[in-house]
């Protein structure tokens, strides 16, 4: 049997997503840490804030709720007053964890973690993580700026672009919220860790700009499996000005920054991990095919258990 937008609406509402009186004091949480942050920087004189741009599933209403061992994400551009040339991340990230180890001592240092682009805090009684990214401002609304990570290299994007472009999308397709979420689950039940919630969003919202707003909740994930399935090795493109575009990108996954016609957001996925995706996809698509062969209601959500697992429920 075929399962209503209402079933699987119940499942993303009651099973997924972040209520909101939590995703509140997320929020809260955030902003207490930037605050800290902002102050603690003033205070050392070494780098100046120009403006933090919250971006994320938590900015988005995306979240979905907190498992073991993944938090709920938020992800932060702190975009800096800085020299291009003369922006040294390694300085600046051994900088803000000692500010930060100092700023919060009823944490462990383990709870700070330096990344390749990112410098993470977990506040680990509430389930957050917040993602910091340093990024050096290219203009006066900090609009643009130029991500680095440790060795080095860096990337011209856009937060407030990654913002607005869900934005538009989630206007003209009012199930694109759900269906994220009902992917993010999939992806996190079928354990394809090298695909980040992000590349979900833009596939997503590429399948909108190709074909129209989803149908339905059933339909628009059975049209992402199919996508990845069979069309995932052309690439995802937004059709934006200046580069060569996903055409131009050599890489296991393409998907294009919509802030910058250059930038292979995927570029750092394997192709072991592309090949776990689109195989996982197959699945989903023949689970689904079955699914709705089925002509009860106890077979057909024990199928859809293969896909979400065993918290999957309609009720």
């Amino acid at each position: 049997m075929k399962l209503s937008d209402t079933d699987l609406g119940n499942y993303v509402a009651g099973k997924l997503a972040l209520p909101g009186e939590e995703r509140n004091e997320h929020r809260g949480q955030v902003n207490r840490l930037l605050e800290k942050l902002e102050g603690e920087l003033h205070s050392d004189g070494s780098y100046r804030i120009k403006k933090f741009r919250r971006a994320g599933s938590l900015e988005k209403g995306t979240s979905n709720r907190p498992r073991a061992g993944k938090p709920v994400d938020a992800d932060i551009g702190v975009y800096f007053d800085a020299d291009p040339e003369d922006f040294d991340t390694n300085d600046l990230q051994a900088r803000i964890k000692r500010l930060l180890v100092a700023a919060y001592p009823q944490k462990s240092p383990e709870d700070f973690e330096v990344g390749a682009r990112t410098f993470s805090v977990v506040f680990k009684g509430s389930g957050l993580e917040v993602d910091l990214v340093p990024i050096v401002a290219l203009d006066g609304t900090a609009d643009y700026g130029l991500q680095y990570s440790r060795s080095g290299d860096c990337v011209k994007t856009s937060v407030k672009t990654h913002l607005d472009h869900y934005r538009d999308h989630v206007r003209r397709d009012p199930l694109l919220a759900s269906m994220l979420r009902l992917a993010k689950r999939w992806r996190h039940w079928q354990e394809l860790d090298g695909i980040p919630s992000f590349h979900l969003e833009l596939v997503l919202s590429y399948l909108v700009d190709r074909d129209g707003p989803a149908t339905g909740l059933e339909e628009g994930l059975r049209r992402l499996f199919l996508f990845i399935a069979r069309d995932l090795h052309a690439g995802v493109d937004f059709g934006g000005t200046g580069g060569t575009g996903a055409a131009g990108l050599d890489a296991p996954i393409v998907i294009v920054d919509p802030a910058n016609n250059e930038n292979n957001v995927a570029a750092r996925v394997t192709h072991s991990e592309r090949d776990a995706f689109i195989d996982a996809s197959k699945e989903a698509l023949v689970t689904i095919s079955v699914a709705q062969g089925l002509p009860f209601k106890g077979e057909t959500i024990s199928a859809w258990k293969d896909l979400f697992g065993d918290n999957f429920s309609i009720d």
